[in-house]
């Protein structure tokens, strides 16, 4: 009988539980802290600020959106679907749902206010900071993605997506929108997330 279900369960108790550490370091009870770190960061950032990084930020953050991500998690799915099997087909949509859905639910359970240190560059989202949905989704698709298309240009692939999930996670934090410890968690957790997916999916698909 395999194990993947039970290890699948298992990375992603860990990926609630890395939030559930974020979440213990920066809040306690109903009362949130700022840390150290996340005042350095954003102050430096604050220090960056321009009309043209604005512009660059506030498009770039936009990649982590579910409005983007959806769209190309089905594509991928359809796709995939034709290819191989519907069981690979769910990898990409699952590790997006998984990583998703966790951080809103932690969003309403944890309550962390936005941060108001510096002036945000783009209108503060009504939901609470912590951790950074953007950051989690866009981590999750890309990565699912970069696990399920294995091929000869796996390092330009691995630096792309690379690529994209910094700038997001950067924008993230540029915009004001976020403390950096909303983001460092958020992108753990994630990781997690789709390590489990993929142990419902693909692992599955290896051992059936």
């Amino acid at each position: 009988m395999p194990r993947q279900p039970a290890v699948a369960a298992a990375w992603l108790t860990g990926s609630a539980g890395v939030l559930t550490l974020g979440a213990a370091l920066v809040c306690t009870g109903s009362q949130c802290s700022v840390t150290q770190f996340d005042t350095v960061v954003l102050g430096l950032l604050n220090d960056w600020k321009s009309n043209g990084l604005d512009t660059f930020f506030a498009t770039v953050t936009w990649l982590g959106s579910l409005w983007v991500l959806v769209p190309i998690a089905v594509l991928t799915a359809w796709q995939e679907y034709r290819r191989s099997s519907w069981r690979a087909a769910l990898f990409v949509p699952l590790s997006l749902l998984l990583a998703s859905s966790l951080a809103h639910i932690t969003k309403i359970m944890v309550e962390r206010p936005r941060p108001e240190l510096y002036p945000a560059s783009i209108p503060v989202p009504m939901d609470w900071s912590f951790p950074s949905a953007h950051t989690m989704q866009v981590t999750a698709c890309l990565l699912a993605m970069l696990l399920l298309h294995r091929s000869g240009s796996l390092i330009a692939q691995t630096l792309g997506a690379a690529a994209v999930i910094l700038l997001v996670m950067v924008s993230r934090a540029y915009l004001q929108v976020h403390f950096p410890t909303d983001i460092v968690f958020g992108l753990v957790a994630a990781i997690a997330c789709v390590i489990g997916a993929q142990k419902l999916t693909l692992e599955q698909r290896r051992v059936s």
